[in-house]
């Protein structure tokens, strides 16, 4: 064990120290300033990740826990630090990547806060596995596959829990087992709950067709749960990712209805859709505000998912193409096409490598919302496309930096970068970086 000095907290949720040799510490816990015991954990070639067994000193920004299971639960990594000091080192995160990742300094960035700290997540993923009590719906421990109890998850739109606590009990009355990814044996892999204000859609996963005792389990939750809307069977045998397979109701119409600056937007159970609304509101706000769109300005919107800014953005513009790869959130774009009034939009199914490879058109605005892996060295080839603007949109400001660094080689200036706190409690942030020609 040994006694040392946290400098910072980093990328990855971690925060940073140096032992007397000068090597850098990755620890699982602990703020900046403290003093703390640590242990090894993990041993890589440049670096090590410690856990911290005994606090020394503690930090003034520390504050009561907000969940009794934190730390434990991988749900949250800063719960216990005030929010204020949450959203100061996201910013040096995001300004630190730029600077190591994107060799690009940003003298200020702004971050816009959550309008709510907690129940604000609109989709909340819980893994089944055997508890004390029988089958349990937790989350992993940070960085690991096993499970852990989250009752009192603080996450979630405010009826969440007390909706995974009903269905829990209701599960347990029945003979259904939870699914061992080693095994491959066993039953049910996930519950997913996806809210707005109004409703909530459950979602149970499955790795095979059956679902045991379900007319029971149907009826259970239609009788005791009336905020929960549909009801969805979703058989998926990929162990490494929870939403995808095939779907069917068991009741419900098995669609969401959100509604998002002034558009109305169906989502499917396995679409991808952004978890914190308010944010998102934000977000457009912002990019209206940069991009200035005019009525003859062109929009290509790539991995554009269900349509989320090519109808909040290009609904009076002369030409909006929306690329994206996902069949299913394809069909939902163009479900919520036709629901707002929006027929002229082209839907192109395609991954967006792809199109940007194989296609040439001229737009006057690229809107692009990734993955967290980003694109690459692919995205050079946007710039054929002769966008006088381009909008990027990212959930990991590591690979956003990296990004951002191809657009300007090539030829591509940066005007402005903005952080939204999508995610509090977490390390977790969101950043649009806007760029021109």
């Amino acid at each position: 064990m040994q006694e040392l000095l946290i400098e910072k907290l980093v990328a990855g949720g971690y925060s940073l120290a140096r032992k007397s040799d000068g090597k850098i510490v990755f620890l699982q816990e602990g703020y900046p300033g403290e003093r703390v015991i640590a242990e090894p954990t993990k041993k890589k070639s440049d670096f090590q990740i410690m856990k911290v067994k005994k606090l020394i000193t503690t930090s003034e920004s520390r504050r009561s826990r907000l969940c009794r299971n934190f730390p434990q639960c991988g749900g949250c990594d800063w719960q216990d630090l005030e929010y204020s000091e949450q959203l100061r080192w996201k910013k040096e995160i995001v300004m630190e990547q730029f600077r190591r990742v994107g060799k690009i300094n940003l003298d200020e960035l702004d971050i816009v806060a959550s309008p709510v700290e907690t129940n604000y997540r609109a989709k909340m993923e819980y893994v089944a596995y055997g508890g004390r009590n029988g089958i349990s719906l937790g989350l992993y421990r940070k960085a690991s596959l096993t499970p852990h109890s989250c009752e009192g998850c603080v996450l979630g739109l405010r009826d969440f829990e007390r909706i995974r606590s009903s269905i829990q009990d209701i599960l347990r009355k029945t003979k259904i087992k939870p699914y061992n990814r080693l095994t491959g044996k066993g039953d049910l892999k996930h519950l997913i709950l996806r809210g707005n204000d109004r409703d909530t859609m459950a979602i149970l996963v499955t790795k095979r067709e059956n679902l045991p005792e379900m007319e029971y389990i149907r009826e259970e939750i239609g009788k005791r749960l009336k905020k929960v809307k549909s009801l969805v069977h979703l058989i998926n045998s990929n162990d490494r990712v929870v939403l995808r397979g095939v779907s069917r109701n068991l009741f419900g119409e098995g669609i969401l209805n959100q509604e998002l600056s002034w558009k109305r937007f169906e989502i499917p159970p396995t679409a991808f859709f952004q978890n914190n609304i308010q944010i998102t509101e934000g977000i457009i706000e912002y990019l209206r505000g940069e991009l200035k769109l005019r009525s003859e300005d062109s929009l290509l919107d790539l991995y554009a998912g269900i349509g989320t800014f090519s109808l909040t953005l290009g609904s009076k513009l002369s030409r909006v193409v929306g690329v994206e790869s996902n069949p299913v959130s394809i069909k939902a774009f163009k479900a919520n096409a036709n629901i707002n009034d929006l027929f002229g939009i082209e839907i192109v199914e395609s991954d967006a490598v792809e199109y940007l490879k194989n296609e040439s058109a001229e737009f006057t605005t690229v809107v692009l919302d990734p993955p967290r892996s980003g694109v690459g060295k692919d995205l050079s080839l946007v710039s054929k496309f002769r966008p006088s603007r381009i909008a990027y949109v990212s959930c990991d400001p590591t690979t956003l930096a990296r990004d951002v660094a191809i657009l300007k080689e090539s030829g591509f200036e940066l005007v402005s970068v903005k952080a939204f706190d999508m995610f509090p409690q977490t390390w977790h942030v969101e950043c649009v970086g806007v760029l021109q020609r």
